[in-house]
C-alpha cells in the first residue's frame, strides 16, 4: 500500500496533471485544418485522393510499397490472411497474449490459431523454447511443417509487437526457415519501430498497421495492410473493394469480396499525423524515461526495454512485478486508478477465455504468469509537456 502511494505521488509530480489516462491521440491545429479541407472538398467517402497521398506518405516512411489503406487494422489483418490462402487447412502460429483481433482474423478464415509461449522481456515469443516446441510436434513434408497431433499445415507464424516492443528478428526468422514456415507481422502497435534500421512489417510475407483512436497516429479508426508480394497486392485493393470490376457501363463483382478500404477523409487525418510521428517518438521516449527514472527507486518493478537493434515508437511503458509478495496487483491497480492514474493490465491471454481453450497450444505457463504481473501505463505524448 505504502508503495504504490508513494508511487502514485511520484508520478503526479513529475507529469503535473490531475488526470492520466492511459493513451489519448494528439490532435492540433494542424489536424483540424487538414480534416476541413477534406470537409470543404467533399473528400469523405471511401477512396480518394487523399487515401493516394496518405498510402504514399506512410510507404516513404516505413519504405515499403505494397500498401493499401483499410477501415481499421482487424480488416487488414483479415485480408492478409485471406489473401495468403489461409484456410481450414492451417494452423497459425500466434501468442496468446494478444489484442482479440490477431485471433479473430485467423478465424474470420476458418483456420486454427495456435498458440505459442512468450517472454518476459519483450512479451514476445520465447525463441528457445519455440524452436524446441516445433522439433518435437511438428514433422516436414513436401517443404510443408505439419502439426503431428492434427496432421494440419503450420504454414504461417503470426508475429504480434506488442507496445512498440520487438524480439530477436534475426534468430527467430533462422528458426521459422529450419521449420519452413514463414513470417507474417501484426504490427498494429509498431509504427516508427525499425529493426536494424527496417521498419517492422516488413520482413515477412506481410504485414498491418492500425492507426485506431489510441494509436501513436491516429485517423480516426483504419489501417493499413503491406504484402511483400506486387501479385498479392494487387489482389487484396480488389479484394477490399468488394472484387468489383467494369464491364461497360454495368458494375459486376467476380468474388465475395469486403467493403474494407478506408474513407478519404480518415486518409486527410492520417497525413496531418504523420507529419508529427518523430515528435510523437521524441516525446514519448522522454515519458519512458521519467518512468524509468521513477521506478529506478522501487526494485519491486522492472521497466520493460526495448532491445538494442529496435528503435522503438515507445507507444505504452510498460512495467512488470518482480516481487508479487510485496506487491498485489489488485492492490496496485486500485490505489493508481484512485489516484486517476489509469494504468492497464495486459491483455488476458486468449487461451484463458473460455470460446477459445479448445485450440493448439504450447504450455503456456510464462504466458500466464505475465499477464498477472505486467501492467502499461499512461503514456500519451503530451505528458511531457505539461
Amino acid at each position: 500500500m505504502k508503495i504504490t502511494t508513494s508511487l502514485s505521488k511520484n508520478i503526479k509530480s513529475k507529469f503535473k496533471r490531475n488526470i492520466l489516462n492511459l493513451h489519448e491521440p494528439s490532435i492540433d491545429k494542424v489536424d483540424f485544418k487538414m480534416v476541413q479541407k477534406s470537409l470543404r472538398e467533399k473528400e469523405i467517402s471511401t477512396y480518394g485522393k487523399y487515401n493516394v497521398l496518405f498510402e504514399n506518405k506512410i510507404s516513404k516512411y516505413i519504405k515499403g510499397s505494397n500498401l493499401v489503406s483499410t477501415i481499421n487494422g482487424t480488416s487488414a489483418l483479415h485480408l492478409m490472411l485471406k489473401i495468403l490462402g489461409i484456410d481450414e487447412k492451417d494452423e497459425v502460429l500466434v501468442q496468446s497474449l494478444t489484442y482479440i483481433s490477431t485471433i479473430n482474423s485467423i478465424i474470420y478464415n476458418n483456420a486454427y490459431p495456435h498458440f505459442v509461449e512468450i517472454n518476459k522481456h519483450n512479451l514476445g515469443v520465447d525463441l528457445e523454447k519455440l524452436e524446441n516446441y516445433l522439433q518435437k510436434n511438428t514433422y516436414q513434408k513436401n517443404n510443408l511443417c505439419f502439426n503431428k497431433k492434427t496432421k494440419k499445415r503450420i504454414r504461417f507464424f503470426l508475429n504480434v509487437y506488442i507496445n512498440g516492443l520487438s524480439v530477436n528478428l534475426t534468430k527467430l526468422k533462422i528458426i521459422l526457415n529450419k521449420f519452413n514456415i514463414k513470417l507474417i507481422e501484426d504490427a498494429a502497435e509498431a509504427l516508427g519501430c525499425f529493426y536494424n534500421k527496417k521498419h517492422l512489417g516488413l520482413f515477412g510475407e506481410g504485414g498491418i498497421f492500425s492507426f485506431n483512436g489510441n494509436k501513436i497516429i491516429s485517423t480516426g479508426g483504419g489501417g493499413a495492410l503491406y504484402l511483400k508480394s506486387k501479385k498479392l497486392h494487387n489482389l487484396s485493393i480488389k479484394y477490399a473493394t468488394n472484387c468489383k470490376t467494369k464491364k461497360g457501363f454495368e458494375t459486376e463483382y467476380f468474388d465475395t469480396g469486403f467493403n474494407y478500404r478506408l474513407p478519404s477523409i480518415n486518409a486527410s487525418l492520417g497525413i496531418s499525423q504523420l507529419s508529427k510521428i518523430e515528435i510523437f517518438i521524441k516525446n514519448k521516449k522522454k515519458i519512458f524515461d521519467t518512468y524509468k527514472e521513477i521506478f529506478s527507486d522501487y526494485d519491486e518493478f522492472e521497466i520493460l526495454e526495448p532491445l538494442n537493434n529496435l528503435r522503438s515508437n515507445y507507444w505504452l511503458t510498460n512495467i512488470r512485478i518482480n516481487k508479487t509478495d510485496k506487491i498485489n496487483k489488485n492492490t496496485l491497480l486500485r490505489n493508481f486508478w484512485r489516484s486517476k492514474i489509469f494504468i492497464r493490465q495486459i491483455w488476458k491471454p486468449i487461451h484463458m477465455m473460455n470460446k477459445f481453450k479448445h485450440f493448439p497450444k504450447m504450455n503456456l505457463e510464462e504466458t500466464e504468469k505475465i499477464y498477472n504481473t505486467t501492467f502499461s501505463l499512461p503514456s500519451s505524448e503530451f505528458l511531457i509537456n505539461s
